[in-house]
């Protein structure tokens, strides 16, 4: 809705308050309010409320809907509860079953947060028994989009599957582009959801140009969840950056978190890992605990868990795990089934892996992978391994090496695929064969050269040598250590003596490294380097992926690229590189 349009509203609105006209009154507000976009603060309540405050009957309970609505919407439910506690009451006493299941929709809304599963699974199967009473669309729509919510966060896959079926056969029923958007939509993301990307591609092109064709405030988000999906599940790099840069500018325009929190892992996955710990920290501004627990609380949560776990704000991480350990079991959904992002206690197996809880570890990538299994989350279930008989995991044996005659083999060792030679493999080989080792890029260039590593005076240098910082960091362990053990014999002085020479230690780190502990270089030389060689490895793991799905994931999710790169192998996915062939006799 354009400013002209929504000021010809006002002016309806102030002149049939001028009559004393409150039905035009109510019908004026409830056009100025219907352009709602998802997360963001309603547009002029006040006209709702004047409205709802003079009229009685059903403009009375449609005005108490919407009020519930925008309000909740916006994150605010407890403003909303009221006015969707009497939409229900004034409902049922009228008799009407379309105001009810309008009443019902708005109630779900109000009892979205993390703890109302419960309540709210019980108010969709009301709801979904109310419309399937009915021959209107609109509550036939909302209850679906409903059950196949609550599903997901239920981990129910025959009861998702079921919804998708309801919301094409309604889409083909009614003829409307609006249901038939929100359906293939819906399909999109089950389709990512078990790693279909063709299919999700060829779902978001309907997606998107239904999205043109109807005045749906969130047709937009709609292409834009499926678009970084598709990119995140194939490695695209340059559409992940497109996308970080227009979710964080939405984000901040419209102050909506949990869209600030997706940026943020975006940006990540981007090989942007200094961007995507700013943003977090912005997300996570007045501390985790502070979220407010609405909608998208453990949607916020988790992506902030994966961005704080692989960036290593240890601190941050552990204080998200202990939020978040309370509701493992659960699926996570962004928005009204717009998107699956996995289960909660993936997400606490990477923070248990980060945090050095081997044992935690374990038990959640068990409780992970059996519920990606259930959900056939095949995309999903390649961030985990599956245990081995016995519980311990299998250590996957993949080749990446030269075979000659500008080829390289790549994949499972048994099942290697053929891929051209291309610079990036061997920036790859060199990071493989020295896990956790960080590697500045123009290091790489000058190894892969076979020249010793040179910097030209267009570069200012590491602020602290290097191996100064492995020193301070190999003391902090050993202070660590002495720390957990003066704690336990409850030697207080010991504590302070070593806690203030850990403090010193960390603040003279903290002055040489930038965000997640990379040696501040700056310069031409440097700056050329990190782009050349970055581009060169994003290349190769995407063209690896396009032969190898899983190696590629792995690769992706591993490797770290950057002004400094590094390969951090995944506990949770134990490998063993095989980066030279036995040369034939």
């Amino acid at each position: 809705m354009t400013g002209a349009d929504r000021g010809e509203l006002v002016r309806a609105f102030e002149s049939a308050r001028a009559s004393d006209d409150v039905e035009a009154m109510a019908a004026a507000a409830l056009r100025i309010v219907a352009d709602r976009r998802f997360g963001a603060p309603p547009a002029a309540p006040g006209y709702l409320h004047e409205a709802y405050l003079r009229v009685t009957g059903e403009h009375r309970i449609r005005l108490a809907v919407e009020l519930a609505r925008a309000w909740a919407y916006a994150g605010e439910p407890d403003r909303a509860a009221p006015f969707a506690q009497e939409a229900v009451a004034a409902a049922e006493e009228s008799g009407d079953a379309v105001l009810l299941a309008a009443a019902l929709d708005a109630d779900i809304l109000v009892h979205w947060g993390p703890d109302e599963l419960a309540a709210r699974s019980a108010t969709a199967a009301r709801l979904d028994g109310l419309a399937a009473r009915l021959t209107e669309v609109e509550p036939r729509l909302t209850a679906s989009l409903w059950q196949l919510t609550t599903a997901l966060e239920r981990l129910d896959v025959v009861a998702v599957q079921r919804q998708l079926h309801l919301l094409d056969d309604l889409a083909d029923e009614s003829g409307s582009p609006r249901v038939r958007m929100f359906a293939a939509s819906r399909r999109g993301m089950y389709a990512l959801l078990v790693g279909d990307v063709r299919a999700a591609g060829r779902l978001l092109d309907e997606v998107r140009r239904l999205a043109a064709t109807t005045a749906e405030p969130d047709g937009d988000a709609l292409v834009h969840v499926l678009v970084s999906g598709l990119a995140r599940q194939t490695g695209d790099v340059h559409v992940l950056v497109e996308q970080a840069g227009e979710y964080e500018s939405f984000a901040t325009e419209h102050g909506i978190r949990s869209i600030l929190a997706e940026a943020a892992l975006l940006w990540l996955e981007a090989g942007e890992p200094d961007r995507a710990t700013a943003v977090v920290q912005q997300t996570l501004s007045g501390g985790a605990a502070a979220v407010p627990r609405d909608y998208d609380w453990l949607l916020t949560l988790t992506t902030a868990t994966e961005v704080a776990a692989r960036a290593g704000l240890l601190d941050v991480t552990a204080e998200l795990s202990d939020l978040l350990e309370p509701y493992g079991g659960r699926g996570v959904v962004n928005a009204g089934g717009v998107a699956f992002a996995g289960v909660v206690d993936d997400y606490l197996r990477l923070a248990a892996t980060v945090l050095g809880r081997g044992e935690d570890a374990g038990r959640w990538a068990d409780r992970a992978a059996a519920g990606y299994r259930r959900m056939g989350a095949r995309w999903w279930l390649d961030r985990v391994s599956a245990p081995a008989p016995g519980g311990r995991r299998a250590t996957a044996r993949i080749v990446l090496a030269p075979s000659g005659d500008g080829v390289w083999l790549v994949g499972p060792e048994g099942g290697e695929v053929a891929v051209r030679a291309v610079k990036g493999l061997r920036y790859l080989q060199l990071l493989l064969a020295r896990p956790h080792v960080e590697l500045t890029a123009l290091e790489m260039t000058a190894v892969v050269a076979g020249h010793g590593v040179t910097v030209t005076q267009g570069d200012l240098g590491a602020t602290l040598d290097r191996r100064a910082v492995a020193e301070y960091r190999r003391r902090i362990g050993e202070l660590d250590t002495d720390l957990a053990q003066a704690r336990e014999w409850a030697d207080d002085e010991r504590i302070a003596r070593l806690a203030a020479e850990r403090g010193l230690l960390l603040d003279e780190i903290a002055r040489a490294t930038g965000f997640g502990g990379r040696h501040r270089v700056t310069g031409a030389s440097a700056e050329r380097a990190r782009v050349a060689v970055q581009k060169s490895l994003t290349g190769a793991v995407r063209r690896i992926a396009e032969l190898d799905a899983a190696t590629g994931r792995l690769l992706h999710d591993t490797v770290r690229t950057g002004t400094t790169c590094c390969y951090e192998p995944d506990p949770g996915r134990p490998t063993t590189w095989v980066l030279d062939l036995p040369r034939p006799r």
